[in-house]
């Protein structure tokens, strides 16, 4: 009998099997995603989702996760449906709702496992925009300036010269316009000095970079570079595309696509996309109104794509170049 005055509060509880069936599917969730990253590890595929210094964090996670998801089950199955804390965030009510809210998070990750892991491309370069240039107009040294004293001289090969006279020395200078430029021109002696620029990848960006911000001392020069092929349709397809690669500074999401103006008669031969080495000279035009590289290619290798596609930002690039060359 209730007496008047009283009051019966009732709280709803969701019932131990639905609770139980809640928990195993969290864990089979986090359990997933723990094996996910294990898969893209063994595969060699965490490069084409994450740079360098994110993978070591995220390589931190699969132990805490498959220990999370082992609780997770063990509450499922002998945790007799107790709701395990405070909180007040029940779990989903209904199977519609329970679909919707777990679909949304399995849905990504089950995308991961079906879906071949590869490298972004044209189609991703075409809707970011490929870059061209990389030095802002305004500090591209295209001459020393006659005022400013010279900084860093090397002695010019005769062989990249055909003007020089054989035996004739002369000087070039790499003078940085700013103090923040001041690793570029230092960067630039040490590329000049050799009889063929190599871009190695790990300082892709910022070997182009240099020879964009020295263009007329760099004319002539013999360079080897790599990358993907691509066009679009203010090229000339006849003659022309870029070599692109994907400068990364944490995941795909960030990509920026930077490329490089090849020339050579039927390049439409090379297939969009594709891998290649260019063996060339360089050589500078305009695209769009703007001043960039451009180089005059002489042989041209197809090359499977590399095992790291992508191209990141190095902090200290003289000294990487100086560890490069001597490996």
């Amino acid at each position: 009998m209730t007496h008047p005055g009283t009051f019966h509060i009732h709280t709803h509880t969701p019932r131990r099997h639905s609770i139980q069936w809640h928990s195993l599917i969290r864990a089979i969730w986090m359990g997933s995603l723990a094996v996910y990253i294990f898969h893209l590890n063994a595969n060699d595929s965490l490069h084409y989702y994450l740079a360098p210094t994110m993978q070591r964090l995220l390589l931190c996670c699969p132990i805490p996760l498959m220990f999370i998801a082992v609780i997770m089950a063990w509450h499922g199955l002998f945790g007799h449906g107790q709701i395990h804390c405070d909180c007040e965030h029940p779990p989903p009510s209904g199977w519609l709702r329970s679909l919707v809210t777990y679909g949304l998070i399995m849905f990504p990750l089950l995308l991961g496992f079906l879906l071949p892991d590869q490298a972004l491309g044209s189609s991703m370069a075409s809707q970011k925009g490929m870059s061209l240039s990389y030095a802002p107009p305004e500090i591209r040294r295209k001459e020393p300036a006659p005022e400013e004293p010279a900084r860093l001289n090397v002695q010019d090969f005769a062989q990249n010269q055909p003007t020089a006279a054989a035996g004739s020395v002369s000087k070039v200078q790499f003078i940085p316009p700013d103090e923040y430029s001041r690793e570029f021109a230092e960067l630039a002696e040490k590329l000049y000095a050799e009889p063929v620029i190599q871009v190695f990848p790990e300082i892709f960006s910022e070997t182009l970079g240099t020879i964009d911000m020295f263009q007329r001392q760099f004319a002539g020069k013999p360079i080897s570079l790599t990358g993907f092929v691509y066009r679009d349709e203010s090229m000339d397809h006849e003659s022309h595309f870029a070599l692109g690669r994907f400068l990364v500074m944490c995941c795909p999401a960030d990509a920026a696509p930077f490329g490089v103006m090849i020339h050579i008669p039927d390049a439409d031969t090379f297939p969009t996309d594709s891998w290649v080495q260019i063996d060339g000279s360089i050589g500078s035009a305009q695209v769009n109104g703007k001043d960039t590289i451009e180089i005059r290619a002489t042989k041209i290798t197809p090359v499977s794509e590399p095992s790291t596609p992508y191209i990141y930002t190095n902090a200290d690039s003289v000294m990487a170049y100086e560890k490069l060359q001597s490996e």
